[in-house]
């Protein structure tokens, strides 16, 4: 009899171990295949940006100059930065069918500047000239430029890329030609082209940012900026060929483009421009293009900013 009840207790203990144990394993089993389902956390920034993404940011951000032993160069305000954007054309092209060339003059007035306006009269073209401050005494020019029926566009006081070295040493200069201008014609011009473009790069040497910055806050203050969506590559060197300057003038009708703004220059040394110039007016008033300058609602092209 002492038997048997021994048996029974240990039969019982042994079928309660079994049921603690086996629990014990379906709540372990239950623990990790809660933790498998859980997705994977990542560390925040205070504005809510995901680490990760921020670390492949700063990557994306890292193709700048190699240090030069100069101070830390400045920052423009962050609060103004944002993803750089695709091109964008601004207004749109209302007639795609339309043929326009909108010739742009870069860095006069100079001697240049006379010629280049009797060979526009002779093909009835109009065109953009966005000037700098190449002496003293030349907004007889200027006026003369806009008297002739050609927008006068803002490019530089100085043309020295220290301008970039902040917003507001970019907007000093920015005052001076508008004032110089201003005094030349009576008129405030809000057309602006950046020197080297919204794409430059030289910028990097002066202020991180800063053309982003700049491609933002010109519209906040009325302005309108335009760049280029082909270039007669006539400031590739001092003194480019007229033969070449030509043909990477036309390159644009060749590939069917409706709307055109070339890019050439106006200072002393390109003689080349002035000598190609008739045969780039006559190749597209073959083509049907008609030569119109830009305005605050004609179309135009932006640059993805590079810094």
């Amino acid at each position: 009899m002492q038997t048997k009840r021994r048996n029974w207790r240990f039969k019982k203990s042994f079928l309660v171990f079994c049921a603690v144990a086996g629990a014990l394993i379906i709540l372990l089993l239950s623990l990790l295949i809660a933790r498998e389902m859980r997705p994977p956390t990542s560390s925040v920034d205070p504005n809510g940006a995901a680490q990760g993404q921020m670390e492949q940011l700063t990557e994306d951000n890292q193709s700048k100059p190699e240090p030069s032993g100069e101070e830390d160069k400045p920052t423009a305000p962050l609060s103004t930065l944002s993803p750089t954007e695709p091109p964008t054309t601004l207004p749109p092209v209302t007639d795609p069918n339309e043929k326009v060339l909108y010739l742009t003059f870069d860095d006069g007035p100079s001697k240049n500047t006379t010629k280049i306006l009797d060979i526009l009269d002779q093909y009835g073209a109009k065109a953009t000239f966005f000037v700098i401050h190449t002496y003293d005494g030349c907004e007889a020019q200027i006026k003369e430029i806009y008297e002739r029926g050609h927008a006068i566009g803002l490019h530089s006081y100085s043309h020295q890329f220290s301008i970039y070295s902040s917003v507001d040493s970019y907007f000093k200069d920015l005052n001076q030609i508008s004032d110089l201008v201003y005094n030349a014609i009576g008129v405030r011009s809000k057309l602006v082209r950046f020197p080297g473009g919204t794409s430059n790069t030289i910028s990097r040497n002066y202020c991180d940012g800063i053309m982003t910055t700049l491609s933002q806050e010109l519209p906040k203050r009325g302005y309108y900026y335009f760049d280029w969506d082909w270039d007669s590559t006539d400031a590739s060197d001092n003194q480019v060929g007229a033969d070449t300057i030509y043909q990477n003038s036309i390159k644009a009708a060749q590939s069917g483009d409706s709307h055109v703004i070339l890019l050439m220059h106006d200072a002393p040394i390109k003689t080349t421009t002035v000598e190609a110039l008739p045969r780039i007016l006559q190749y597209y008033k073959d083509q049907g293009y008609r030569f119109d300058k830009l305005s605050e609602t004609s179309y135009t092209y932006h640059h993805n900013p590079n810094n």
